[in-house]
């Protein structure tokens, strides 16, 4: 018994919130924008609860034998869920500017016929309208159309009534209405609270960004601009005959030197660029990570040759397959090793391993060079702060190295940390799904 029902809760009701989630996000598109979308799923949400009230209503009269009222429920129920399907349609307006006008009329013929208190929900139907309409005429004119019919029909119903309902029927229906109306305006006040946030986060982003941009301009007219006055200089030397074949050859390994620090910044500023643009959009793949981590190595041995650093590569017994993008976790691996190497001295050696677990797979670099201040470690992952530390050997970088890795390790189902002691060297892990 106890099997069936955990089955059932692993199957059946996920499958229900599912339904659900995809019947109040009928008819919404990123296109539409924020402020669009809501409002979308607003007349969703409208439709589907007034729908459903509606058809507990006709059930309810049904089994009275009320069948004039439960058929007049029943056509408030199709109007009301007609608004999805009009939203499915992309035809968004449509919806409530039919819907509205022709609920206020069903109302109104109920409250004639039954005198059942039901010319109240006209003023749930003016709060709906301003709700879920856009045009202001159309609001204006389903607000004097509602409140014309409440009038007319709140003097002429105790004349005009067929079926008198019951006391405590007229109770009920104003306490419902009462309970809907204060719903409708709690519900508007959370979704301009909650408009009101995500606008305020979107203008937090963009002053972080801009910000941003601001640090990197100023690094990259310090940094970037060095190589190429050099270049300019070392070429006036040459054409004015100032310079010899061997000063020109001292001076020219200092030039490549600049050059090479300015195409890895060039590089991570356009993988920065192309983020920002973009976005990230991962495509996860099944790949071998120790084959991965090898490539990135081999391709590392240049700076590791020149500095004369040892690595110790404790991964190789290790064969370790994950599902994730494999150019972001490249990309990864290859700014960790890259900063292990240029802030370990010359001679050092860097470790890498792997802690294969169950649903989890670390890697870690751990280097024994200048280490991190504990005040600085809390920000180096931080996207609106650009953080550089020049190298042991005085490499040079613009500080996006670390926060877009992190960037790229969320987008993958996981993230960086970091253990560090400042003068004693530190430890980058990466933490990965399987």
């Amino acid at each position: 018994m106890n099997n069936v029902q955990t089955g059932l809760k692993r199957v059946v009701f996920p499958n229900i919130i599912h339904f659900i989630n995809r019947i109040l996000n009928t008819g919404v598109h990123e296109a539409n924008g924020i402020a669009r979308n809501r409002q979308i799923r607003t007349v969703n949400i409208a439709g589907v609860v007034g729908g459903t009230v509606s058809l507990m209503f006709s059930l309810i009269n049904t089994c009275l034998g009320n069948y004039l009222l439960a058929l007049i429920n029943i056509c408030t129920m199709a109007c009301l869920y007609s608004m999805v399907y009009f939203n499915e349609k992309k035809k968004y307006d449509l919806g409530p500017m039919i819907t509205m006008p022709v609920c206020a009329l069903q109302l109104s013929a109920s409250a004639l016929i039954y005198n059942d208190n039901m010319e109240l929900y006209l003023l749930l139907v003016v709060c709906l309208s301003l709700i879920l309409l856009n045009n202001k005429w159309v609001m204006l004119a389903l607000g004097i159309f509602s409140a014309i019919l409440l009038g007319v029909t709140h003097r002429l119903a105790p004349h005009t009534v067929i079926h008198q309902a019951t006391e405590a029927r007229r109770i009920m229906n104003a306490v419902i209405w009462l309970i809907m109306l204060l719903f409708c305006l709690y519900y508007f006040r959370l979704q301009i609270m909650a408009y009101t946030k995500e606008l305020e986060e979107s203008n937090r982003q963009l002053n972080v960004a801009n910000k941003t941009r601001e640090k990197l301009i100023s690094i990259l007219a310090h940094d970037m601009s060095s190589p190429i006055n050099t270049l300019f200089f070392m070429l006036d030397l040459l054409q004015e005959d100032m310079l010899s074949g061997k000063d020109f050859a001292d001076s020219s390994r200092l030039l490549i030197l600049q050059a090479k620090n300015l195409q890895e910044n060039m590089d991570g500023l356009l993988q920065w660029c192309y983020t920002q643009m973009k976005g990230i959009a991962p495509q996860p793949v099944n790949f071998n990570l120790v084959v991965l981590i090898e490539e990135v190595i081999t391709f590392l041995q240049p700076q590791l040759q020149k500095k004369h650093i040892q690595l110790q590569n404790d991964i190789a017994q290790y064969t370790c397959t994950i599902h994730a993008d494999q150019e972001h976790v490249r990309l990864i691996i290859r700014n960790l090793l890259s900063n292990a190497i240029k802030f370990s001295y010359n001679e050092a050696t860097i470790v890498i391993s792997m802690e294969d677990k169950r649903e989890e797979v670390i890697i870690s670099v751990e280097d024994f060079g200048v280490g991190i201040a504990a005040n600085i470690q809390e920000k180096i992952f931080a996207a609106d702060n650009i953080y550089s530390t020049p190298g042991t050997g005085n490499e040079k970088g613009i500080g996006l190295g670390l926060s877009l890795s992190q960037e790229f390790a969320q987008k993958n189902n996981g993230f960086l940390s970091v253990l560090s002691e400042e003068g004693k060297g530190s430890t980058f892990s990466l933490h990965l799904h399987k």
